[in-house]
C-alpha cells in the first residue's frame, strides 16, 4: 500500500520520541515470558503534568463508536462456534461488528450467502454470522459486493436480494458499506475500480436499497487509506446518498517506520488525517458527516509479529483508539481472528493460547473495561499532557482517564482536574510484564489534584468515583421538572428562604441525592435527617426515614446494620415554602453524630 508507506515515512521524518523498543520483548506474552535480565540500574522516573477539564466536552460517545471487523478467518474458530473467542469479544462490548457477505454465486439468489472476504471460510452461512453478531449485543454492519468482474446491475440486484433475505427474518440489517479497498489492487483477485465508477455503482445500489427501506444507512468508499482524491471524486458523485464516510488506516506501511514514530507521530496523525477528511467532506457536501475508520491496526502485515504480538500493540492500540475517538470518528479494529493481527489468537501466535487475547485486545480493553472495571464514559472531554511520551484521554459520565506512557522511563505524573475537586480513582494498568489489566491501587484527588507514577511502557486507566452524592434539583416540589445536576460533597444545607440555585425557585423545589455511603466497619448505623420540609431516606433499598410532610425544622432517624464497604443511599427532599433545610448525619457505636463527610460518600 504505497500511500500507507508514504504516511509512515512522513511520520518517521517528523521525528519525535525517545527510543522505546526495549519495553516490549518480542515473541511470547509477557505473563509467560522468561524474566529479562535485571538492568544494572533502574531508569530514574521523569516528570509529566496532565490537565483534564471535565467542563469542556469534546464529543459524545456511544457503543457504536467501538467496532470490530469480523474477518471470517480463524482456521475453524469463529464467533459462530468458538465459545471462548465469542465471550472474549462480548467482554470488549463492541457496539457494531462488520463483516463482508455476498451470494456465493453472484446473481444466484437461490444460492447461499457466505463470507465475502478474501479467502475467508465460506462453509459458515451468512445467517449464522449475523445471528452470532446479534447474540454478542452488537449491530451487524455488512459490506456488500462491489466487484468490477460483474456488472453494476448484478451488484445492485445482489444487494437488494441480500437485504430482503435478512428483512424476511423480521430483523433487517440496515447498515451497509459498499465495496472494500477498491482504490487499489489490495485483494489480488479483485480488480481496482475508479472513483467515478465506484460512485456510479454506489448510487445505483443506494437508490435501490432506499426504495426498499428508507431507514437503511449506506457508506463508503472503504478505501485502503485516506485517499483524498478518490474520496473527493466519490463525494462529488454521490452527494446526499452518502450517510457516513468509511476508510481504512493502518499504522505502518514500511519497515522504515520505527517503533517510536509509530507510537508518536503516526498515532497522533490519526487526528490530523480525520480532520482533513472531515473538512473535505464538509466542503463537498455542505454538511458534517459521520466518519469511521473501517479497519485499523498497527500494521496490515507484520509477518513475524514483532509488533503485533508484543506489548507494543497494547500501547499502540490504546493510543490509536483514543486518537480516533477524540477526532470524532468510530473505530473498527481489524480483525477478530486474523493471525497476528487478531484480537484473539488463531493458532497459538506468539505463544498465546488459541482464542486468548492478543496484545491489542488489552489496548482496546483499557477503554471498554474488559468486564473488569467501568468502561470509558459517554462524554469525551479535554485532556492534555506536557510530554510527547504520554497520550491522555478522558471522559465524563462517567469519569475515566486513560494514560499511555510510551517511553522507556517511569513518569511521575501530576494530575490537575477542572470540574473535579475530590474523589478516589481506582488504578488499572497494563504493563510490559502483565498485559491483562490489573488493579494496582488508588489515587486520591484532593483540591483538584492527584499524583501517580506511570510505569515505563504502560497503559493506565483511572476509574474515578467522586466524593459526595449526585444531586438533581427539580423546579417543583414533587421531583419533576429537573433543572440542575451536580455533585454535592454532602447533604448539609440551610437555605433559609433562598433558592439553592438560580435554576430553581426559592419555594416549591425538590432534590434527589444518590450514590454510595462507605461504612468502615460492620455495625449498626443510625441515620438522622434534619429537614424543613419533607424528607425520605433509603439505604440499600430499605426505607430508613419517611416523613414526606410539610413541617418545620425537625430530626428524623432510623437504624440499619451495615457490613464494611459501600452501600447504596438515596435521599429525597422537598420545600413547600418559607425556610428550606436538608441535612444528613449518621452515628454508630464508633462514630459520634456527625454530618456524613464527603470522603464517606461516592456519587452515583
Amino acid at each position: 500500500m504505497t500511500a500507507l508507506a508514504r504516511r509512515a515515512l512522513r511520520a518517521a521524518l517528523a521525528g519525535g520520541l525517545a527510543a522505546a523498543a526495549a519495553i516490549w520483548p518480542a515473541g511470547v506474552p509477557a505473563e509467560a515470558a522468561v524474566p529479562a535480565a535485571v538492568p544494572a540500574a533502574v531508569p530514574a522516573a521523569v516528570s509529566a503534568a496532565v490537565s483534564v477539564d471535565f467542563t469542556k466536552p469534546v464529543r459524545t460517545l456511544s457503543a457504536a463508536d467501538y467496532g470490530i471487523g469480523i474477518t471470517g478467518y480463524g482456521d475453524g474458530s469463529y464467533i459462530t462456534n468458538d465459545s471462548k473467542h465469542r465471550e472474549r469479544l462480548r467482554t470488549l462490548k463492541p457496539g457494531r461488528m462488520r463483516i463482508e457477505l455476498h451470494y456465493q454465486e453472484p446473481g444466484n439468489h437461490a444460492g447461499p450467502i457466505v463470507c465475502g472476504g478474501f479467502k475467508c471460510d465460506t462453509t459458515i452461512s451468512g445467517d449464522a454470522w449475523i445471528t452470532a453478531i446479534r447474540d454478542l449485543g452488537a449491530e451487524p454492519v455488512v459490506i456488500l459486493q462491489m466487484d468490477g468482474r460483474q456488472s453494476a446491475e448484478v451488484n445492485r440486484d445482489d444487494a437488494v436480494a441480500l437485504y430482503q433475505h435478512f428483512a424476511a427474518s423480521g430483523t433487517p440489517v440496515r447498515r451497509f458499506i459498499l465495496g472494500n479497498e477498491l482504490n487499489c489492487t489490495c485483494t489480488p483477485e479483485k480488480p481496482e475500480m475508479s472513483a467515478s465508477e465506484y460512485s456510479r455503482r454506489f448510487n445505483m445500489i443506494t437508490d435501490a436499497l432506499d426504495a426498499k427501506d428508507p431507514a437503511v444507512r449506506v457508506g463508503g468508499p472503504a478505501t485502503a487509506w485516506n485517499d483524498l482524491p478518490y474520496i473527493r471524486t466519490f463525494l462529488e458523485g454521490s452527494k446526499d446518498r452518502v450517510d457516513f464516510l468509511d476508510y481504512h488506516d493502518y499504522g505502518n506501511g514500511t519497515e522504515a517506520a520505527t517503533d517510536e514514530n509509530l507510537l508518536g507521530a503516526v498515532v497522533r496523525g490519526y487526528e490530523t488525517d480525520l480532520k482533513e477528511v472531515s473538512a473535505l467532506a464538509e466542503s463537498v457536501l455542505g454538511r458534517k458527516i459521520d466518519l469511521q475508520i473501517g479497519e485499523f491496526n498497527s500494521d496490515f502485515d507484520d509477518p513475524d509479529g514483532h509488533r503485533t504480538l508484543t506489548h507494543f500493540n497494547t500501547l499502540w492500540g490504546a493510543a490509536a483508539l483514543g486518537q480516533i475517538l477524540h477526532a470524532g470518528a468510530a473505530a473498527y479494529q481489524y480483525g477478530d481472528k486474523n493471525g497476528q493481527l487478531g484480537l484473539t489468537s488463531t493458532n497459538g501466535e506468539g505463544g498465546i493460547q488459541r482464542s486468548e487475547p492478543l496484545p491489542i485486545y488489552h489496548g482496546i480493553g483499557m477503554f471498554t473495561g474488559e468486564g473488569l472495571f467501568r468502561p470509558f464514559g459517554t462524554t469525551m472531554v479535554q485532556a492534555t499532557a506536557d510530554s510527547d511520551l504520554l497520550h491522555v484521554f478522558a471522559s465524563d459520565a462517567a469519569k475515566n482517564v486513560v494514560l499511555v506512557n510510551v517511553g522507556t522511563q517511569p513518569l511521575d505524573t501530576m494530575l490537575s482536574f477542572t470540574g473535579l475537586t475530590a474523589g478516589t480513582a481506582a488504578v488499572w494498568q497494563s504493563t510490559s510484564d502483565a498485559w491483562t489489566p490489573h488493579r494496582t491501587g488508588a489515587v486520591t484527588v484532593a483540591g483538584g489534584k492527584g499524583t501517580l507514577t506511570l510505569p515505563a511502557g504502560s497503559v493506565t486507566t483511572l476509574v474515578i468515583d467522586q466524593q459526595g452524592l449526585s444531586a438533581t434539583y427539580f423546579d417543583n416540589a414533587d421531583l419533576t421538572a429537573p433543572k440542575l445536576t451536580r455533585i454535592d460533597p454532602g447533604v448539609n444545607f440551610d437555605w433559609g428562604a433562598n433558592a439553592p440555585d438560580p435554576a430553581v425557585s426559592a419555594d416549591t423545589f425538590s432534590v434527589r441525592w444518590t450514590g454510595k455511603v462507605i461504612a468502615d466497619r460492620a455495625e449498626t448505623y443510625t441515620f438522622i435527617t434534619t429537614s424543613d420540609d419533607g424528607v425520605r431516606l433509603w439505604v440499600d433499598g430499605k426505607v430508613v426515614v419517611d416523613n414526606w410532610t410539610d413541617h418545620s425544622k425537625r430530626d428524623d432517624s432510623g437504624q440499619i446494620a451495615l457490613t464494611a464497604g459501600a452501600h447504596d443511599i438515596r435521599m429525597e427532599f422537598y420545600d413547600s415554602g418559607y425556610d428550606a433545610i436538608a441535612q444528613l448525619h449518621w452515628s454508630s457505636p464508633a462514630i459520634t453524630r456527625q454530618t456524613i463527610p464527603a470522603e464517606k460518600l461516592l456519587a452515583g
